[in-house]
């Protein structure tokens, strides 16, 4: 059962997901909306499952398959079209959860 919060959170990113013009950004109004219901039935890794069924990857592979897909597509200019720009992108951050630390007890 689906609570009236959730229901307005669902609304509103189904909302902006018709108004979303870019497809990849339709994907990811999609992925939040399929999380937030996940979420909201207790499913283990909400984002996980969500960005499977929109995507069928793992959230960890997605980057990866970009980039193999780039590489297929421009062959030997991937370096040229690429290689720069990556260089230039800092290091991913770690995968951690977002629950904060407690506080020790004095």
């Amino acid at each position: 059962m689906v609570n009236t919060w959730t229901r307005r959170v669902l609304s509103r990113l189904e909302h902006a997901e018709a108004r979303e013009l870019c497809p990849h950004g339709r994907d990811d109004y999609r992925i939040a909306w399929i999380t937030v219901l996940n979420a909201a039935e207790g499913v283990r890794d909400p984002f996980g499952a969500a960005t499977y069924a929109v995507l069928g990857l793992h959230p960890s592979k997605v980057w990866p398959a970009i980039v193999a897909r780039r590489k297929a597509l421009l062959g030997p200019f991937y370096e040229e079209f690429w290689g720069e720009a990556e260089r230039r992108l800092p290091p991913k951050k770690p995968v951690q959860s977002a629950n904060r630390p407690r506080e020790r007890a004095a």
